[in-house]
């Protein structure tokens, strides 16, 4: 997210669109400029841009644009071995969420406690360092490096800070929709993770209610926590905000120089 678009920069869009690597969006918003989305191959059909009147710049990836301007917009090294990186449970209002990476043979997963999704500190983005920082910790278990490993990561926004670190550490990294083994692992690891962290079976898989439910159980399992476990709310969404402890944000604040993020990378 951004301001200052220039015609140089809607012009590199326009050569992308040229290309064939990309295609317009219609939108029914009067204060949207240009929407464009990727049509597959080097560009992910996941992958949109915005960029509205004010001048703000709406990407879910902008290391697209900066790769194709810079004539580096390839097609993946096929020699190198697969990480494939997704989230599981940003969307429920109970508990932390799970990171999950797979290599193609087995999936392995890290936390990131609900504390982190707290009012007063959820505001400050810290799950995005955090996150982040159990990813790194994550690939140094596969021992992967750039030379041997190429990634492809969901294009979720919890994953930007992670994808981010990843190309500055030298990783080619495509931002992608993640289907298949890692998507349904990760899905049924997060219903194991819920179910031990509040006894029940409350998560549930999107994918496999439809939309129509979603809203039906999301709520079941707010009404759930409200009663039995208001320490398991993700209470920094606006939605469902509560006061945290001067000693609860002063525990987190400890935990972060403890960690020292700005040298997790």
């Amino acid at each position: 997210m951004g301001k200052g678009t220039t015609p140089r920069f809607e012009k590199i869009l326009l050569n992308m669109k040229n290309k064939g690597l990309i295609e317009p969006r219609t939108e029914n918003n009067r204060y949207l400029k240009l929407s464009y989305k990727g049509v597959g191959g080097l560009v992910s059909p996941k992958w949109n841009i915005k960029i509205y009147t004010s001048g703000t710049i709406v990407c879910t990836d902008m290391g697209v644009v900066k790769s194709f301007h810079e004539d580096k917009l390839v097609a993946p090294d096929s020699t190198l071995k697969l990480i494939q990186i997704d989230d599981s449970g940003i969307g429920f209002p109970l508990c932390g969420i799970l990171i999950g990476l797979t290599d193609g043979e087995r999936v392995i997963t890290g936390e990131v406690p609900v504390s982190f999704f707290k009012s007063g500190i959820f505001e400050r983005k810290v799950y995005l360092l955090e996150y982040a920082c159990r990813g790194l910790e994550l690939m140094k278990k596969f021992g992967a490096s750039p030379e041997t490993h190429r990634v492809e990561i969901c294009t979720g926004y919890i994953n930007t800070q992670l994808r981010d670190d990843l190309r500055r550490g030298g990783y080619d990294v495509r931002s992608v929709e993640i289907k298949g083994q890692l998507q349904d692992s990760l899905e049924n690891l997060y219903k194991e993770y819920v179910k031990g962290c509040l006894g029940v079976n409350l998560a549930y898989d999107p994918k496999e209610i439809g939309k129509s439910k979603i809203s039906f159980e999301y709520h079941k399992a707010l009404k759930w926590g409200r009663e039995y476990a208001p320490n398991q709310i993700k209470s920094g969404w606006k939605s469902l905000q509560d006061s945290q402890t001067d000693s609860q944000q002063q525990d987190i604040f400890n935990y972060m120089n403890e960690r020292n993020y700005n040298g997790c990378v």
